[in-house]
């Protein structure tokens, strides 16, 4: 009888536990290095040097080239805008130095040449 009610108290108790998530142990392999063993990092440093010289080189080449572009976008920019605001200076200057008589007139002619 204990058992059939121990059985019961498992059923009742599994949908509990698979909601949660079971914690365990991650299995791991080792393997026998044989006594000659020779890391191959010795051989690979002379490669290495000339591959990271290469590397940096290549990697400084990209960034010119693209800080260039970055420039050449940036430039083009502020000229845009230096002219935009430039022009906005000239055209209410020449709003404010002009007198009210003859803002009146100018915008009656450019009417006129609308229609």
């Amino acid at each position: 009888m204990k058992m059939g009610a121990q059985d019961q108290e498992e059923e009742a108790a599994a949908p509990t536990e698979t909601k949660k998530k079971k914690q365990t142990s991650k299995e791991v392999c080792f393997s026998v290095l044989p006594d000659r063993y020779e890391p191959l990092i010795e051989e690979e440093e002379e490669e290495t040097q000339e591959e990271r010289r290469k590397r940096k080189e290549e990697k400084k080449r990209r960034k010119t080239k693209r800080y260039k572009k970055i420039r050449k976008n940036v430039g083009k920019a502020l000229r845009l805008s230096w002219r935009c605001l430039m022009l906005g200076l000239q055209n209410m200057a020449a709003v404010y130095s002009t007198p009210s008589s003859a803002l009146s007139t100018m915008v009656s002619e450019v009417q006129r040449s609308k229609a």
